[in-house]
């Protein structure tokens, strides 16, 4: 078993990446809470931006690395610009479309937004190469183990986010008007909240939270490729539904969990080999636990009040 000076940067690492799946999470909550959609399309949007942002950067996707230039510094807003651009349209066109269908369908049809974006970067770009795009970045050692700014940041951007997303649905109008809409949607259409443009305001707020995770990704990973980059929703979905689609600090805190998990079984070998080929795992065992943990929780509260 892997000592402790082994598994530090792991650890590292793996808050890093939680910290993703936590702003993942948190917009994915917020989203549900206000819209009754589950995006499953946000590592999909993401990637669509990343590659769109490549080739602007470097002219193709097929090159090893993109240019390094002032411009190319300027185009990293760019992705951030793609991501909200695409969330808002799906969300104000597209999406009250299915306004008056079950959940599960709602969130199907962020599948097939996801599958179209899959396809275009399948047809318009070498998907089968792997490539890289840095955020400026640095290092430091803390214990003797490297660490980088983006790793550090990663993790202050995500506990930043879930304060400020908070703060904002409770302190201000607009997030009161989301809270209102989770609540009852045709009651807050009865009462005068502009339902249809809140709901568009949180789907242009996901998508700034999906540029900003994925300007900080290419930093963590080794290497991008489509695949990667599109179902790294997977994890955060898990820490959502730990959170119950509901609480955002139970996802921050079920979302570094998992990516922790996932980065500290990666040094396995021997006879424990079978943990770091089955880390990718991690997601779905801890969410599953979570649900039955609830379930089993709701069934003796409701013995409870049935003896009582």
């Amino acid at each position: 078993m892997p000592g402790t000076s082994i598994l530090l940067p792991f650890i590292i690492q793996g808050l890093a990446f939680g910290a993703m799946y936590a702003v993942t999470g948190t917009s994915i909550v917020v989203l549900y809470r206000t819209t009754g959609v589950v995006n499953l399309a946000f590592g999909a949007i993401g990637s669509m931006g990343v590659h769109i942002v490549w080739s602007l950067m470097g002219g193709s996707l097929i090159l090893p690395e993109p240019r390094a230039s002032g411009f190319a510094i300027l185009l990293y807003p760019a992705l951030v610009a793609v991501c909200a651009l695409i969330f808002l349209i799906y969300g104000w066109f597209l999406a009250p479309l299915l306004d008056r269908r079950d959940a599960l369908a709602k969130s199907l049809g962020t599948v097939a937004l996801a599958l179209f974006l899959m396809g275009i970067m399948k047809e318009r770009w070498d998907t089968s190469k792997p490539r890289s795009m840095h955020f400026p970045n640095s290092t430091f050692r803390v214990g003797g183990t490297v660490v980088t700014t983006t790793q550090v940041l990663a993790l202050l951007f995500a506990l930043a986010v879930v304060i400020v997303v908070g703060i904002y649905l409770k302190r201000t109008e607009t997030g009161t008007a989301m809270r209102a809409i989770a609540n009852n949607r045709e009651t807050s259409g009865l009462l005068g909240v502009p339902v249809r443009r809140v709901e568009a305001m949180a789907w242009f707020g996901a998508g700034i939270l999906c540029g900003c995770v994925f300007l900080l990704l290419p930093s963590l990973f080794k290497s991008m490729d489509q695949a990667t980059l599109t179902w790294f929703v997977i994890p955060a979905l898990a820490g959502a539904i730990v959170g119950q689609l509901r609480s955002l600090w139970i996802t921050f805190g079920a979302s570094l969990l998992i990516g922790v998990v996932e980065s500290v079984l990666t040094p396995f070998h021997g006879n424990l080999q079978f943990l770091a080929t089955y880390r990718r795992l991690t997601p779905v065992v801890i969410s599953v636990v979570a649900i039955l943990w609830i379930s089993r929780r709701r069934t003796v509260v409701l013995a409870g009040r049935e003896m009582s």
